[in-house]
């Protein structure tokens, strides 16, 4: 299906709102450039995964859908893309497929995006940020790790100055995070449903949904609370516990995943095993979701 005129008006403006909200972030037409080609490299490379798959199993699917976002409203410009698909998926095999090539197309731009932006990027002093409404990005393991090699630890006192090119990587990999999410009718639920049972999926849906309120209140109140009315026995494992506070953002994930349902459509043909090769791109891709997730993804710099 070729795109029509809405895909192209929407991707011209998706260029125009996350180009202006990169010049208003960094005051050069380079810098916003960068972010706004970086990221959108990004999501379009996510999305054309699931395009490309879907095109080769016959499904009837959409190019993508650019979503503008004046600045100010979205802090990267957009609030992504997106999909449609209008026909049937028939096997659990083409499920997985179109399922886990978009978050995987997404990572494999992602990463030399993000080594190219981390190897540009500086460090400044920590206090530079205190007190000017400046915000914190939390560090996901994939990022922690290109950063340790590409641009080493901050010196003390230090932080890291993001180039926008990392930024834009930075939100690549939170992307990835959010779909690889394995509940419902995400990319990662997709993935669960199509490798386990229709039961499993189900279960790991509605946990995966309490991990989220979790992030979103943080430990810190439930420790208390435990602490309150659990007894003095819960004590040497509450000791245990990582303590960091929650970001409200989780909590808004968890509902709308309520909302959108933990249940999955069956495909037409609910046919057996998808063989030890899509067995260890599932196993792969529950890395990549560890590897890019963050508790707080999002801090205010006090």
């Amino acid at each position: 299906m070729k795109p029509r005129k809405i895909h192209v008006i929407l991707f011209l403006l998706t260029v125009l709102t996350t180009f202006l909200t990169g010049y208003g972030t960094w005051g050069s037409y380079l810098s916003a450039a960068l972010f706004s080609g970086g990221l959108l490299f990004i999501l379009g490379s996510h999305e054309m995964g699931h395009y490309f798959y879907g095109r080769k199993y016959g499904i009837d699917i959409t190019p993508p859908y650019f979503i503008p976002a004046p600045p100010y409203i979205s802090p990267i410009g957009t609030f992504g893309a997106f999909i449609k698909i209008r026909s049937p998926i028939y096997s659990k095999k083409a499920l997985f497929d179109i399922g886990i090539a978009g978050p995987l197309a997404g990572i494999v731009a992602t990463i030399p995006i993000t080594i190219i932006g981390i190897s540009l990027s500086t460090f400044v002093d920590s206090g530079t940020f205190d007190g000017n409404g400046g915000y914190m990005l939390g560090t996901p393991l994939i990022f922690e790790f290109i950063s340790e090699i590409f641009l080493g630890p901050p010196p003390e006192g230090q932080t890291i100055l993001l180039h926008p090119l990392a930024f834009a990587g930075w939100v690549g990999l939170f992307v990835t995070a959010l779909n690889l999410i394995p509940s419902g009718q995400l990319d990662g639920g997709h993935i669960v449903y199509a490798l386990f049972s229709k039961g499993f999926h189900r279960v790991v849906s509605v946990l995966m949904i309490a991990v989220l309120f979790v992030f979103g209140v943080g430990t810190g109140p439930l420790i208390l609370l435990a602490e309150k009315y659990g007894g003095p026995g819960l004590a040497p494992y509450l000791a245990n516990v990582p303590v960091f506070e929650g970001w409200p953002g989780w909590i808004l994930w968890a509902a709308l995943l309520t909302l959108m349902g933990t249940k999955h459509p069956p495909t037409y043909y609910e046919d057996g095993g998808l063989g030890a090769g899509r067995i260890a791109l599932g196993v792969l891709s529950l890395l990549i979701f560890v590897g890019s997730i963050s508790p707080v993804p999002i801090a205010l710099a006090y």
